[in-house]
């Protein structure tokens, strides 16, 4: 492991005897977990808190990363969930270091408190409930310390922690069945914590190192959610409202970083929508820093994304059409003919860039083989845009499709969309293969499709999949088998198509999103009805009633 360096701006581990003991865990090896901002900036608020000492742990290692402390020794140990396959690695995680997974198999005050947030959890805590004690629902600025220091005051006590509007105690909620159906849900619904400090707040890389896959850059987190509302996108839809960081803040963040190198990676899912980029690029400038983007956004024309880009010397863009075919891609609200794209494709190969990424998606509702035909090509046109560029510089770049199933998420349009089976997901991506692999230059990957089918079921899933995944994970039992055994099986759970009033598993959560604003949108997938983009005070989703 590279040398770690501590940012002195945060909140660092400073032990003292008393202390209440949270080991922040991520379920990911350590190189993973300290690439994620999330981890930077949950460590640093817990150790802001008098009277907390958090520590980090990751799968890789038997230890505690700084202390070098036993997992028992603590007295929370909090995961920080960011995928649906985290709930089989949990399980094992808490296996391995003699922690019974289920929670109906510990007593209370013989284990440490098994606590849950993240943004794998906001959307559906329910499949988690069997392993945590206590799941906590939305961000994290201006509540978290509150409900640490609440369950340090009351020594340990989870029940306390009820107060809260957005923690749940998972011992007070009861699920009934009735097959496929939840008959009944008993115990508070709790609602989505959106921070209202966000904008003000900084949040930021607190450690490098090179052993990340950013390689010593420093992140600053530049927005939240999203403006486009794409109807398939749970990131836009618990993002809700979009909101960016005040640009003296942001300053004052770059100021930081330039302490420590010379370029900053630019976080959030719209990035390239903040609404100060000339102001940002003045303040790279002013402190002599280059940044990167996580993503960009086609439908931003900011003339000073690109000059971001050449000064930044960014040789690889990431952008996402979606869909092969402007009819598919308004039909999920994406609202970017082709012409958009490649417009700024080229602008960005203008600007240095050599390489682009592309996001794909396929199954999605209404998709016909012509979609399919589309996405070769765009990536056929997108190749013959960069070549040109490539014949002058003499270097070749490349074009890489990623394309992966459509996963219907909770509090999207989509949830109630039943996938394509795994055989016809298999022939859509073997038809695509074979297209792409007859154009030069240009790749494709895609996820395990498996794995995509399993993240499927856990995320629309209720308790019975989580007790069936505790089971599969330390047991090494086929989760067909153990889901078989709870009266499941695999393949409905993922292709059935939700009934609109059916009591859905994740209903605990009060998403502050309005069912039926949900239910016309996923109706206007199929009529090709636009919904505008997100901005504040339009009441349409609720949130801003």
């Amino acid at each position: 492991m590279s040398k770690v360096i501590l940012i002195d701006e945060c909140c660092h581990l400073e032990f003292k005897e008393g202390d209440l003991k949270v080991c922040l865990v991520y379920p990911g090896e350590t190189k993973v977990g300290l690439s994620s901002l999330a981890i930077h900036r949950i460590y640093s608020i817990l150790n802001s808190i008098e009277g907390i000492s958090c520590d980090l742990f990751f799968l890789d290692s038997d230890y505690s990363f700084f202390l070098g402390e036993d997992l028992l020794s603590f007295d929370v140990i909090a995961f920080s969930i960011t995928y649906e396959e985290h709930l089989f690695v949990v399980a094992k995680f808490l296996y391995k270091n003699g922690i019974p997974p289920l929670r109906s198999d510990r007593k209370e005050g013989e284990y440490p408190i098994i606590f849950g947030g993240g943004i794998g959890l906001f959307y559906n805590p329910t499949p988690f409930l069997p392993i945590f004690d206590v799941v906590y629902l939305g961000e994290a600025e201006g509540r978290l310390e509150e409900v640490i220091k609440k369950l340090s005051e009351t020594n340990l006590d989870i029940e306390s922690l009820d107060e809260f509007d957005n923690i749940i105690v998972s011992k007070n909620y009861k699920f009934f069945y009735d097959g496929y159906f939840v008959k009944e849900i008993v115990g508070k619904r709790k609602r989505i914590f959106r921070s209202p400090i966000f904008s003000k707040t900084p949040s930021h890389s607190c450690f490098l190192t090179g052993d990340t896959a950013f390689k010593d850059m420093f992140l600053i987190e530049l927005s939240r959610g999203c403006i486009e509302k794409c109807r398939f996108c749970v990131a836009s839809y618990m993002g809700l409202p979009f909101r960016e960081k005040d640009i003296e803040v942001v300053e004052e963040e770059i100021k930081i970083a330039s302490r420590y190198g010379d370029r900053v990676g630019l976080i959030g899912a719209g990035v390239s929508d903040y609404s100060k980029m000339k102001e940002l690029l003045e303040i790279l400038k002013k402190y002599n820093m280059k940044a990167s983007f996580s993503s960009l956004k086609a439908s931003s024309s900011e003339e000073y994304v690109f000059k971001i880009i050449e000064e930044s010397k960014q040789k690889t863009i990431t952008i996402a059409p979606e869909a092969g075919t402007e009819r598919l891609r308004f039909a999920i609200n994406k609202k970017v003919p082709d012409e958009r794209f490649f417009a700024f494709a080229e602008k960005a190969l203008q600007s240095g860039a050599e390489n682009i990424k592309l996001y794909f998606l396929v199954g999605l509702p209404s998709e016909t083989q012509e979609d399919l035909e589309g996405i070769i090509e765009m990536a056929r046109s997108f190749r013959e845009l960069a070549l040109k560029f490539w014949k002058e510089r003499k270097r070749t770049g490349e074009i890489h499709l990623s394309v992966n199933p459509i996963i219907a998420k909770p509090f999207t349009p989509f949830q109630w969309y039943g996938m394509n089976s795994k055989g016809e997901i298999e022939r859509k991506l073997k038809f695509l293969k074979k297209g792409i692999s007859k154009i030069p230059n240009v790749k494709l990957t895609h996820e395990n499709v498996k794995d995509a089918i399993m993240q499927a079921i856990i995320a629309r899933g209720d308790t019975r999949v989580g007790e069936a995944a505790v089971v599969s994970a330390v047991t090494n039992t086929n989760i067909r088998r153990s889901l078989k055994e709870k009266g499941l099986k695999l393949d409905e759970l993922y292709t059935r198509e939700r009934e609109k009033n059916e009591i859905l598993p994740w209903e605990i959560v009060e998403s502050g999103i309005n069912r039926e604003y949900l239910w016309r949108e996923y109706q206007n997938t199929f009529s090709g009805k636009s919904t505008p983009t997100c901005f504040k005070g339009c009441k349409l989703c609720g949130l801003c009633n």
